[in-house]
């Protein structure tokens, strides 16, 4: 019986830095225009899809135990294969498939300034829907050790995944990230670790001036509060305790 050649993570890496390849040598060539957005609707839509549909189609010929070994190791190397682990070596992975058939692997640490920014864009997307990734495949665990899964034949995902659709704010990333800050040190929300909240943030909301907003951004502007954000919400919040004493008469 044929075993799967590569591991779930070692497939999508893979799988990623063709698909980077492939649509930096589209828009360097004037094929298709550059979209900023490209990865992070790929990654969030398409790629996610496939990753479900292939990790049925790796396993199905497989035996129980075979089944159970394969995914365990898999989820293990979403500890092992973490992207900030992974940089240096998917980095010159992607200047191997640029240049193939040429072998240009003693010139990686030369990779052009615009294709090196290229490679950080797309990493940043790839770090960021991650974790996506590891829910998908601990699912498929999860519902194979609980009996769920079935004939394997059958399972099927719809032919479009929509990407989530994100809560407009007229809030700057600074007013939004002080509203989870006085939420948190209120005890509102319960959460052991911050990064918890800055994710949650960065994968939930829009501020007034983007529509992705990364974590980091929002953890320095919840650490660190500037006068004019706390003056902001010292205002709003007077009218909310104003509201709240009306509602109570009525």
């Amino acid at each position: 019986m044929e075993k799967p050649r590569m591991f779930l993570v070692e497939d999508l890496e893979d799988k990623i830095i063709d698909a980077a390849t492939k649509y930096y040598i589209n828009f360097t060539n004037e094929v298709e225009e550059f979209d900023p957005q490209y990865f992070a609707k790929l990654l969030e839509g398409p790629q996610l899809h496939d990753f479900v549909q292939t990790t049925f189609e790796k396993i199905q010929h497989l035996n129980n135990q075979e089944i159970n070994k394969y995914l365990t190791v898999s989820l293990s190397q979403f500890k092992t294969h973490q992207p900030d682990r992974r940089y240096d070596f998917l980095k010159k992975l992607f200047f191997q498939k640029y240049w193939i058939p040429n072998d240009m692997e003693e010139h990686y640490i030369r990779m052009p300034e615009h294709q090196s920014k290229y490679f950080d864009h797309v990493f940043y997307y790839y770090d960021k829907y991650f974790h996506l990734y590891h829910e998908a495949a601990d699912q498929v665990l999860q519902d194979f050790k609980k009996g769920y899964l079935g004939s394997f034949a059958d399972f099927a995902l719809p032919n479009t995944v929509q990407p989530k659709q994100k809560l407009k704010t007229n809030l700057s990333v600074k007013e939004l990230a002080y509203l989870f800050r006085v939420l948190y040190d209120e005890e509102i929300i319960d959460s052991k670790h911050k990064t918890d909240i800055f994710n949650f943030i960065a994968e939930n909301f829009s501020s007034k001036q983007k529509e992705d907003i990364s974590a980091n951004s929002i953890k320095n502007a919840f650490d660190t509060p500037d006068f004019n954000t706390v003056d902001f919400w010292q205002e709003k919040f007077t009218h909310f305790m104003q509201k709240a004493r009306k509602d109570k008469e009525k």
